[in-house]
């Protein structure tokens, strides 16, 4: 199988943001790793401006023609707006995976995200509430979420934490994107000395690798969430991972994310008073939560969503037989680092 993936985020493709897209990177590397399929990447440096998106436009149309490739994925309902010109010059089947803010954020973009799914063959939402705005346009809508590479995520069995140290908790983000509403997160850490009588250091996921951000999930205590908006948050995923205690406001699917985890908590409301105290009292328990269990009962790790993805990719095509057989080297492949990969080989 011949696949074109179509992404306006990929790692180490924006300077100002080298991490970003790396759940789409770590998709391609699983399911070229599944089977062997060739997956080839088209990276729309929407970053630099629309103009970009303009641009893709006839890159995209020169790569199908000819039907070069079987399946057209594109990640982000605004990377799809040449999917019209895809099924009028190819015979390729058209998949577009939405993200959250191209069908929840601005209107012109929610807009040209909607329109695309009429075009697409099939859709795919990292979250149900993602899925359910798509359906409005396109009946053909699964929810898919991305994945967490359970490998490179993975808690140490000898790892030991001194009880009495000063306790680390992480803001998932960059305390300057204002959707993650970091505001919120400061008032609630304000809080925590008083309530929990211990010192607390608050660290952020902002300019990490991914070994960095691994690193900082294993030596942190607890992971608190304050976003206004979210579809399917890869930092809470890899956070239940490592076993990281949660807190979190109820926002995208992390209720469904965090259903029986032992530790966690999910808040109405976004008091700050509330969401301190159970932060208080995850700290106090100082324990590990049962996290990465709940993630592998899902289905949510690397190997499982590509193979979810591959299906998918096959019932578009027609291909009702279930008779492929997983390379030997999937689990491994999986869990290469984005950056040892040549870029000569991806992006276009």
């Amino acid at each position: 199988m011949k696949i074109l993936v179509v992404t306006n985020m990929y790692t180490g493709c924006n300077a100002a943001h080298p991490t970003q897209g790396v759940f789409v990177t770590e998709q391609v590397l699983a399911l070229r790793a599944l089977y062997g399929d060739v997956v080839d990447v088209l990276v729309i440096e929407g970053w630099r401006g629309r103009l970009a998106y303009l641009r893709s436009l006839s890159r995209v149309v020169s790569r199908v023609k000819g039907n070069a490739y079987d399946v057209v994925h594109y990640h982000f309902g605004l990377s799809a707006c040449s999917a019209p010109l895809v099924r009028l010059f190819s015979r390729a089947k058209i998949v577009v995976t939405f993200h959250g803010s191209d069908v929840m954020g601005r209107g012109w973009i929610r807009a040209i995200s909607l329109t695309a799914a009429r075009f697409a063959h099939a859709c795919i939402g990292v979250s149900d509430e993602i899925s359910a705005k798509v359906r409005r346009g396109s009946r053909h809508c699964s929810t898919i979420p991305c994945a967490v590479n359970e490998t490179l995520f993975a808690e140490p069995v000898d790892k030991h934490r001194a009880a009495t140290r000063r306790k680390i908790v992480v803001f998932p983000s960059s305390p300057k994107r204002m959707e993650k509403d970091y505001p919120l997160f400061s008032a609630v850490i304000a809080r925590l000395p008083v309530s929990f009588g211990c010192d607390v250091e608050e660290r952020y996921i902002d300019g990490l690798n991914r070994h960095e951000v691994r690193d900082l999930l294993l030596q942190a205590d607890c992971l608190v969430m304050t976003s206004e908006r979210e579809g399917s948050p890869q930092s809470v995923k890899e956070a239940m991972a490592v076993n990281l205690p949660i807190v979190s406001v109820d926002v995208g699917d992390v209720r469904h994310l965090l259903q029986d985890v032992s530790n966690c908590a999910v808040i109405e409301g976004r008091d700050a008073g509330t969401l301190a105290r159970a932060t208080t009292d995850v700290l106090k328990h100082a324990k590990r939560s049962n996290g990465r269990q709940r993630l592998k009962s899902l289905g949510y790790f690397s190997a499982d969503v590509a193979a979810q993805i591959d299906r998918l990719y096959r019932s578009i095509l027609g291909e009702v037989h279930d008779d492929r057989q997983p390379l030997s080297s999937a689990t491994t492949a999986t869990t290469t680092h984005p950056a040892h990969h040549s870029k000569q080989q991806e992006l276009s």
